[in-house]
């Protein structure tokens, strides 16, 4: 008996597939609500740079998530850097 080979089917191309976007930033560890975050009043006293804020806006607006992760202190739920990404995030 021979064994029967596959033959390719017409029209259909194989070859690498895409990478799939992943939802979390890179380097994200865990997820938490984002009602649960405190935000320092440090930070709320800041004025954001409108330029580098839309620039966060765009990437925002083009990938659908975030470049980078927020940094919150697990414990505490206190964010401590990524105040622009977290306006962001929140008008978003």
């Amino acid at each position: 008996m021979s064994e029967a080979k596959k033959a390719p089917v017409p029209g259909k191309k194989v070859g690498p597939q895409k990478k799939q976007l992943p939802t979390q930033p890179k380097g994200t560890q865990d997820v938490l609500d984002f009602d649960k975050i405190v935000v320092p009043e440090e930070f709320l006293k800041t004025r954001s740079n409108p330029e580098k804020m839309q620039k966060v806006i765009e990437i925002v607006k083009r990938t659908g998530y975030l470049d980078e992760p927020l940094t919150i202190d697990k414990e505490s739920k206190v964010l401590k850097d990524g105040y622009r990404r977290y306006v962001v995030a929140k008008i978003n």
